[in-house]
């Protein structure tokens, strides 16, 4: 489930909600109740399976 970031075009609120896919209509501001809102851009973030797959585990150069 992702959590989706939003500000409300109204009140300028920013807040996240966790979204279930298709399920993005009916969100509304939790300060002012508005339904006028636009989705952010925001960085994705995961974490891979087991230890060892950060990207500074990697190595470096040709060994």
């Amino acid at each position: 489930m992702p959590i989706l970031e939003y500000t409300c075009k109204q009140c300028g609120k920013e807040f996240e909600r966790v979204v279930l896919s298709g399920k993005e209509k009916g969100i509304t501001c939790p300060a002012c109740k508005s339904k006028d809102i636009k989705k952010n851009m925001s960085a994705s973030s995961f974490m891979g399976a087991s230890i060892g797959t950060c990207a500074t585990s990697f190595p470096k150069g040709p060994s």
